[in-house]
């Protein structure tokens, strides 16, 4: 993995902000490598979400420097028997806890290993049962920040926890989907993307499109937020390039009355 002049490491959490844990896990890292950036992901992962934690986490880390230590905790099974992994990829290092929540990495083409974590000489003199983020993770993170060859940190292991994204299903001329991630402004993204959407599009011999969401029937796919009309539902490819249903100016889950698990069907006719 490359390394950087300065190092890199980026959290991701579902700890949100009212509590002391994130700044102390920030606390931990600075105090044994002060010479760090540390850059936030997020720490609004909806709380014990690990499908959530792992769809953020699969969008966010290809756009930072490569040599970025990823930690990231979204971890109800704490104090378990669940294990701390480490995983490398050609260009990143991912500390996290072994439950699925690096599944999206481990789909990377340049997804090399992980690492059981096991030598205690790198954590905290005291490990709780309740907060292995600032007692394991976050050590463990400034260590490798620090230069520290990953073989110290354990060994491979080759039976890690995956979980799966919900697939879309495409047949024919039409395309089916779920809501799969609401985001702070109410937009309701789905598991569509637009690679798959083009594939099927170039495939049909239909050129119109209809998005059935609920009672909703949309019949563009806009550009660009602007060009919707105000308190009507419509849809666009996102920066990630998944197809979202939006209102202009306005929540679509509250205006809509939507939650994740919606169904969302794309019809070329």
């Amino acid at each position: 993995m490359e390394k950087l002049s300065k190092p890199v490491i980026s959290l991701l959490t579902d700890f949100g902000l009212k509590d002391p844990f994130l700044g102390i896990m920030k606390g931990v890292i600075l105090n044994i490598n002060p010479n760090v950036n540390i850059v936030d992901i997020t720490h609004e992962v909806e709380s014990h979400n690990i499908l959530e934690g792992a769809m953020i986490l699969g969008s966010a880390y290809p756009y930072f420097p490569k040599g970025t230590i990823f930690l990231t905790v979204v971890d109800p099974g704490v104090g378990s028997e669940r294990r701390p992994i480490l995983a490398e990829t050609n260009d990143y290092c991912f500390i996290a806890p072994d439950n699925g929540l690096l599944s999206n990495v481990y789909k990377d083409t340049a997804f090399k290993m992980v690492l059981e974590i096991t030598s205690s000489q790198f954590f905290l003199n005291e490990v709780s049962d309740s907060f292995h983020g600032r007692d394991i993770f976050a050590p463990i993170a400034s260590w490798l920040s620090k230069g520290t060859d990953l073989s110290e940190f354990g060994h491979e292991i080759d039976d890690y926890i995956r979980i799966s994204v919900p697939k879309p299903k495409s047949e024919h001329n039409r395309i089916k989907g779920e809501i799969i991630y609401i985001d702070k402004f109410g937009n309701l993204i789905s598991n569509i993307n637009q690679s798959l959407f083009e594939k099927a599009l170039s495939a049909s011999s239909k050129r119109k499109v209809r998005v059935a969401i609920g009672p909703h029937e949309i019949h563009k796919i806009s550009r660009s937020y602007i060009e919707a009309k105000k308190d009507e539902a419509s849809a666009l490819f996102n920066s990630f390039g998944n197809l979202e249903i939006f209102a202009l100016m306005k929540s679509a889950s509250s205006l809509f009355d939507m939650e994740k698990g919606e169904e969302i069907t794309v019809t070329f006719i």
